[in-house]
């Protein structure tokens, strides 16, 4: 996906404390009713994946991750080898 095709996380707000402890990441603030319409938007087979990145600012933000994987034809010819004879 390249940069232009970002889609941001609408309601979703992601902040990064750097004194807090390690183990804390960041935190991830929704804002109801955008948050909602957004996963409404985007969802597939009841999921919405969301992806928390870092931008070249230093800033973090939550991003709409549209990966799907390539579906993949299923041959149903055997092979000669596996022919028994």
């Amino acid at each position: 996906m390249s940069t232009t095709d970002k889609k941001f996380a609408n309601g979703f707000l992601v902040k990064r404390n750097d004194s807090a402890p390690e183990f804390v990441l960041a935190s991830l603030s929704l804002k109801v009713d955008e948050a909602i319409g957004f996963i409404k938007e985007n969802e597939s087979n009841g999921w919405v994946n969301i992806d928390l990145k870092r931008g070249q600012s230093g800033k973090c933000y939550a991003e709409l991750n549209t990966w799907k994987p390539k579906t993949q034809e299923v041959n149903t010819t055997p092979k000669s080898s596996d022919l028994p004879f």
